[in-house]
């Protein structure tokens, strides 16, 4: 009997170590949930905020970001701006800085419409790789501002999403951006991050694995830096 005693002592703690790794699972889950209720909030407000300073032109306001879902096709006119993705992805591509920029800006405004922007389709089009390149052209603010919003928006949305611009390697190029000389450029690689880190813990382990806390609390205290 005493032996048995023993045992049931002994067990009672093995039992309270699973009941609180379960819990704080849920927990994890629970904080994951409302991180992405929220950043879908936040991006639907974005949006609706930066939709005016869009329709005039790139004119250095701050950068819109996208509806986490894909599905109908929220206008008319969108079936014919799907129609030029093969256009806009020979511009893209192209060895003219001033068509590469072109094609920039076009994946850029399609992907920041504000219902039902069609990620997916731009994915499928191929150009995420290309545009986490020219993520990389460091002597050309505008192109770095139009690159890092179409890839901000495109990390808006689901989590495979955000994991075809993690696959691509744009994570260290944006931790790298944050110290940028041009503010819009700046501050764009900040809010494309947190689009990323706001994703899961899984993802937001990986911005921090990159130094990008510390680098953001260093901006945050000295802009100029």
């Amino acid at each position: 009997m005493r032996s048995l005693t023993v045992k049931k002592a002994e067990a009672r703690p093995y039992k309270k170590a699973i009941e609180y790794d379960d819990s704080r699972r849920r927990r994890e889950a629970t904080c994951v949930q409302i991180r992405k209720e929220k950043k879908d909030g936040s991006l639907q407000k974005r949006r609706r905020d930066d939709g005016r300073s869009a329709r005039a032109g790139a004119s250095g306001a701050l950068p819109a970001a996208s509806s986490s879902r894909v599905g109908t096709l929220p206008d008319p006119g969108l079936k014919c701006k799907l129609d030029s993705l093969p256009d806009d992805v020979v511009l893209l591509n192209s060895a003219d800085p001033e068509e590469q920029l072109q094609g920039a800006n076009h994946f850029r405004k399609l992907l920041s419409i504000e219902r039902n922007p069609p990620i997916t389709e731009v994915i499928a089009a191929g150009v995420v790789p290309r545009l986490v390149q020219l993520l990389q052209s460091f002597d050309n603010d505008v192109m770095l501002f139009e690159a890092a919003w179409a890839l901000t928006n495109v990390a808006s949305g689901t989590s495979e999403h955000a994991r075809v611009v993690i696959d691509y390697g744009a994570v260290p190029v944006f931790v790298k951006l944050m110290a940028h000389p041009s503010t819009d450029v700046k501050e764009q690689s900040m809010w494309a991050l947190g689009n990323i880190a706001g994703d899961s813990c899984r993802c937001r382990d990986l911005v921090l694995s990159y130094n990008a806390l510390s680098i953001l609390v260093q901006q945050a205290s000295d802009p100029e830096a």
